[in-house]
């Protein structure tokens, strides 16, 4: 009779928590490899909003304007008229531009889209801050 019981034990069968452990298991990494895609998806969108003439927020709260991004990825950005930080550009943690969509206001209007060049557009856009900041 003891060699029966001890048979039975032995024989592992069907066991319910070992396939929860291993279901948490799997939902773990999954929600972890979600997690670095989001966090690749956000640095890149950094990069490419990470223009001149771009009005950004600091993580210590700190608003500006960036001037220049260099390829060691420091980022200059005006604070203040004649006030430029040096920060790296992971220190950027938001954009306060909102996605503009001028062309089709522009089109609706009947004056037709013109472009600009990067040095009239940095001027237009400082000039813009200068009067923000003036008011």
């Amino acid at each position: 009779m003891n060699s029966l019981v001890l048979a039975q034990g032995a024989g592992g069968g069907f066991n319910p928590s070992m396939i929860l452990m291993v279901a948490l298991f799997a939902v773990l990494i999954i929600m972890m490899i979600r997690g670095r895609k989001k966090v690749s998806k956000q640095q890149e969108a950094l990069k490419t909003k990470s223009v001149p003439g771009a009005k950004v927020m600091t993580n210590s709260g700190i608003f500006g304007t960036i001037i220049s991004i260099d390829e060691q990825d420091r980022v200059l950005v005006e604070v203040a008229n004649g006030v430029v930080l040096t920060l790296h550009r992971q220190a950027i943690s938001t954009f306060l531009d909102p996605e503009v969509t001028e062309a089709p206001a522009e089109e609706a209007a009947g004056t037709p889209a013109v472009a600009e060049s990067p040095e009239e557009s940095l001027r237009r856009l400082n000039d813009q801050g200068k009067d923000d900041r003036n008011a």
